[in-house]
Order: structure tokens, then sequence, then C-alpha cells
């Protein structure tokens, strides 16, 4: 069974985690760390799209043919795609021999599926009428061209948008399936489009196939709502979410989503964002805004400390390659982000300003190796700069941290799904960031917390540098019902400079079982984790420190 995952998971799993990893030497946490963990979600894979369909043709394998001819030459015709050099190997040994006609039929043969192979569905070898008198054999090859197509539009897109991306599909064109099949996941990627399929079909003359492009809707709209313990302990440990998306509001293939999330008066969360695409090529440019607000309670409840977080980003992305197995997207960000962190208690405000300019890839890739499996791919060039805009908090990094100013990191992630049985999968991730300076806290890389290693609070052990990894065991113990057993592990470091007389390094992992459960449209998930190194959190009280670590979500999608 394939767990599902909610539009919102980015959120529900991981937003807002604001404890502090110095809690032990009262350092409470800061509106930075919301920024921080907004960013933290797993990858998704895409959409997979009905291959290419034909009405299969009889291949004129009737009874072998053992009457025997010699063959002097063979000649190859109507191949202007794959060159003659390229098929002569597939008859090598026939010339210069006596050989029942079938062979020169299989030769044929030959010849048609490796042009399959090469990503022309449609093309065909064979043995047309000839005089064979003289041993000079001629196979000649149909590669197959578009007669005409007709497309059947039912999605939430308009006819125009839809015949735009398949605007290069020409009647006459040689059938390329490679070509076909991008142009249908393309259109299948955009909101609006439930899914897009193809067959092709015998066309009026010989040698041409008639292209049939069926395009079905997708709801109009999603929506769902989560309840989770996901939070923090001092923003609220219990929280609920929920988000609302337009698919195609204006016909063009865009998408506009509202999300929120609440833990009541300690945490209060909202974001926008649009996105459409820019012609049929699958380019997509977006833009989005989220806020935050906080205020800390329990042991930080004295210190009357609140804030605000914020965020505005443009960004783009590119599918370098789509197909069925393989994907490669390139993704390019601006955003904008700003924070403000009150202490009533000392009349303290801290006002930062972050801008950072992303360049990533994200791919997936689906092979058999082993019985199958499904990898993907993150990476993130990121350079920022950090303004401390509170005079007294720069004169402490200043003597500190030295987190003003510009700065780089890479971000990395790496996971494959490998399939065992079919009851059964196995799991790895391995996370990780590399920095050149120290950070500001919304950019550090953390360990603990739901998705990431289970046995820790979410925001423990945050530094500069690290990794993270889990390997998990799935199961399926019933039809809605998935079980698990997991082993999730990381290292950080602290600071990239070290400014303290302090250790600069923690490692952590932890260990545990959890299962997930789904009925139509309702997901419940569980997780208990134990810790196996690492010592305790010390992102919370001694007080509060719990074994296992219990993680609980439930949502339902409308």
């Amino acid at each position: 069974m394939n767990s599902r995952t909610f539009p919102l998971s980015a959120i529900t799993l991981s937003l807002c985690a604001l404890s502090g990893p110095l809690l032990a030497q009262g350092v409470a946490p800061d509106s930075g760390q919301v920024l921080r963990d907004l960013k933290q979600s797993a990858p998704q894979a895409l959409p997979a799209s009905p291959p290419l369909q034909r009405i299969q043709e009889t291949e004129g394998t009737s009874a072998a043919d053992a009457r025997k001819i010699f063959v002097k030459t063979i000649r190859i015709t109507g191949n202007q795609e794959l060159t003659t050099a390229e098929l002569m190997p597939l008859v090598a040994g026939l010339e210069g021999q006596e050989v029942p006609l079938s062979r020169v039929q299989a030769a044929a043969r030959r010849i048609s599926r490796y042009y399959r192979e090469k990503g022309f569905p449609v093309a065909r070898a064979y043995l047309p009428e000839q005089d064979i008198t003289d041993g000079a054999i001629t196979i000649a090859v149909m590669e197959g061209r578009i007669s005409s197509h007709r497309v059947t539009n039912r999605s939430l897109l308009s006819d125009a948008r839809v015949n735009d991306y398949l605007a290069d599909v020409k009647d006459g064109d040689i059938v390329r399936g490679a070509e076909i099949d991008r142009r249908l996941l393309l259109l299948q990627d955009t909101p609006g489009v439930g899914a897009s399929r193809a067959t092709l079909q015998p066309g009026a003359s010989v040698g041409t196939s008639e292209l049939l492009v069926e395009v079905d809707p997708s709801a109009p709209y999603s929506a769902n709502a989560a309840l989770d313990n996901h939070g923090s302990r001092y923003t609220g440990v219990y929280r609920a979410s929920g988000s609302f998306t337009l698919a195609s509001p204006l016909k063009i293939g865009d998408q506009l989503g509202f999300s929120v999330l609440t833990s009541g008066e300690g945490l209060r969360f909202g974001r926008v964002a649009y996105q459409m695409p820019i012609g049929s090529s699958g380019l997509r440019v977006g833009a989005a805004y989220f806020d935050v607000r906080y205020r800390l309670g329990r042991e930080f409840a004295a210190l009357l400390a609140h804030g605000t977080a914020n965020s505005t980003s443009v960004y783009a992305s590119y599918p370098l390659v789509r197909s069925q197995s393989t994907n490669l997207n390139a993704t390019l960000s601006h955003e904008d982000k700003k924070t403000v962190d009150y202490v009533d208690s000392t009349a303290t405000v801290t006002r930062k300003k972050v801008k950072t300019n992303s360049l990533g890839l994200t791919g997936s890739l689906q092979d058999s190796m082993g019985g199958g499996g499904f990898n993907n791919l993150e990476l993130a060039l990121v350079s920022g700069q950090l303004d401390i805009q509170s005079p007294a908090a720069l004169a402490i990094d200043a003597a500190s941290a030295r987190s003003h100013g510009s700065y780089g990191k890479f971000d990395w992630s790496l996971s494959r799904l490998q399939r065992i049985t079919d009851q059964a999968q196995v799991w790895f991730i391995l996370t990780g960031q590399q920095a050149n300076k120290n950070l500001d806290s919304s950019e550090k890389f953390s360990l603990g917390g739901p998705t990431s290693i289970r046995a820790y609070p979410t925001g423990e052990a945050s530094g500069d540098e690290g990794y993270r990894g889990t390997v998990e065991v799935r199961h399926s113990l019933a039809q809605s019902v998935q079980g698990s057993v997991f082993y999730d592990f990381g290292s950080v470091k602290i600071n990239k400079t070290p400014f303290a007389a302090t250790a600069n390094t923690r490692r952590l992992a932890g260990a545990g079982f959890g299962a997930t459960a789904a009925w139509d449209k309702v997901q419940v998930k569980a997780s208990l984790a134990w810790r196996t190194s690492g010592g305790a959190p010390v992102s919370i009280p001694a007080s509060a420190v719990k074994s296992p670590t219990l993680w609980l979500q439930a949502g339902v999608e409308f």
C-alpha cells in the first residue's frame, strides 16, 4: 500500500518548530527558526501517465517459410531517422549465404523492434514484393507518420490551451513516442488536467497512423484539514491546519492556493501562492507570501516574548527531462524574509532581513533494479544576504557568530524507495547541508522532529552544517494499513566557525515503529521512537523529556 501525502505536508509535518536548541543555556526560540522549518518537506513524486497506446498490428509472422534463397546483398530502403550503417548489423550473417526465407523475415522484424526501442512506436520493416532471382534483397522501412490527429478535451483548460501543448504534433510528422509522451506528461502535470492519454491507430494510408488524444479533468478544487501534535512546547504542541487549492481558475493551467495553521494563541500561520504556465514547454512561474505570528509560553512565558516572520518569494521551474521513468527539473527562486522578535520583559526588539537566491535541480528515476525502485534527488545552491537591523543584536553578532552579511550554502537530498515484494518496501533517505560561514537561525539545519530523527523534538540539534538519514522498512498489514520499522540518524556542526569553548558537534539516532491507515479520504499516521544515541534532548526541560516519543497526525481530504 502506498501511503498518501496531504498537500499541506510541508506545513502539518514540520512547520514552526520553535524549540530552541540552546534552552539549557537560557536561549529562547526566535522567529528565524519558524522560517527555517517551513522549508522541511518530503520530496514529491511526479504523477505518472498512461503510456502511449496503439492498436497492435500483425507483424506477418505466419508459418515459417522454409524456402531457401541465396542472399547476395541486402539493401534497406525508406529509413530516414536511423542510418543504414546503424541498421545493417541487424541483418549481419545473411549476405553471401543460402538461407530460409524465414530468416530474412526475422531480420526485418529485428529492424522493427529496434526502431521501437529507439522511440518510433509504429515503425515497421518488411519485405516488399520484389524479384529475388539475382540474390539482391530489399528490406523496406515505414517509419510511421501521423496522418491526422484529434483531441477530445474534457479538462478545466480551454481548448486553445490544450492545443498549445500539442502544437508540435503535426500531420505528416514521424511518430516519435518520447516526444508524444513528453507532451502528454506536461499536459497532465498542468493544474486542471486529471489524466491525458493518446492512442495510435492505423491511418488512412499505408504507413500512417491517426493520433487520438483524450484529456480528462481534475477536480476544480481540493481541500484538506489536519490535526497533529507536531508543534513546539513553547507555542503549542497541538495544531490544526487546512488548505484550499483552485485548479486552473483562469482556464490556462494556473493554480491558486491558501494554507493556514494554528495552535491557538501560541502560533498562527497563513500562506497564499499562485503559479501559472508560460507557454506550453513546461515552464512555470509563481509567487508566494506567508506570515507567521508566535508567542512563547511555558518556561519562557515570563519573558513576554513574541514575534513575526514573513516571506515573499518568486520562483520558476522548467522540466529539462520529462518521461515515464526519468524526470529532471531546474528551479530558480528569489526570497525576501523578514523577522521581528520582541522580548517585552526587557523592552528588546530584534529586526532582521534575509534575501536569498537559489538555483536547484530536482529529479526522479524509476528503475527495475532489485525488483524495482523509485529514486529522488534534490540539489540547491543558495546565495544569501543577512541584514541585522537592530544595533544591539548586530553588536552581539559581531562579537560571536559574525553571521551578518553575505553567505552561501548547499542543500541536498537523496532517497530511494525499493520494492521487496508486493507488500513490502524499504525506504532510504539522506539529507544534508553545507555552508561557507556561520548562519542565521532561519538558515540552519536541524535533526529532530516527526520527519527527521523522530526520537527527538522538532528543532533539536540545529547547526550550520549536517546530515540526517533514515532507513525504514514498510509492510502492508491490511488493505488500508501499512506498518513500518525505522532507524533515524544524523549529525550537525553547530557553528561553521566556532566562537565559544563548547562542544560544536551533536550526533543523534533513534529507532521505532509506525503505522499509516487510510480509508477513502481519511488518513491517520502514528509513530513511536526511542533514542539510541545522543543523550537526552536539550531543547526542552528535563521534566518534559519522555521516552518513547509519540507523533500523531490525522487528516481528511474534501
